[in-house]
């Protein structure tokens, strides 16, 4: 990292080669806790090599019902920043998955997995209160007496909601 010097207060959290649209040359990504560093390196031939450093603080990723604006395509990922776009080729899907994965923890506070997992608990939850039953001892239930008992003791308990309105 002899083009870029980190903060006192700054770390690096992912760091990879990546292919820069619209730019020849190899480049390396940084990703700190501070900025998206973007180092391009190209030598046109018989000259001396051309470095262009790139810093981006990550507070101008944009971010979107809590997500951050990242997406990606096979090993492509846009970066949509507040005052332009940026596209970057990863090398494998693996490299992009990680970086996508930092930059998620870094503006949410969550990986991955644990925003899979609200998700779904808020999911259940919905569907609790919409039919009034608890979905999680209901999948219980089919474990312990079969998928038929189950069932009807469920639409038992919906059927018994929908009478108690009646009178």
């Amino acid at each position: 990292m002899e083009n870029y010097k980190l903060r006192a207060d700054e770390v690096v959290l992912y760091k990879g080669k990546v292919s820069l649209k619209g730019k020849k040359g190899s480049t390396e990504l940084i990703l700190t806790n501070i900025n998206l560093v973007l180092i391009n390196k190209y030598t046109p031939l018989f000259r001396k090599e051309e470095v262009t450093v790139l810093e981006h603080p990550v507070n101008t990723i944009k971010m979107y019902e809590g997500v951050p604006q990242v997406k990606t395509k096979d090993t492509t990922a846009e970066i949509y920043l507040l005052e332009k776009e940026i596209e970057v080729d990863f090398n494998s899907r693996m490299e992009l998955h990680q970086f996508t994965n930092v930059v998620v923890k870094l503006l949410t506070g969550d990986d991955a997995v644990h925003r899979g997992a609200k998700k779904v608990k808020d999911s259940i939850a919905l569907v609790d209160d919409t039919l009034g039953i608890d979905t999680v001892q209901t999948v219980g239930d089919v474990l312990k007496e079969g998928i038929v008992g189950s069932i009807a003791g469920a639409l038992g308990k919906v059927g018994n909601l929908f009478n108690k309105n009646k009178k």
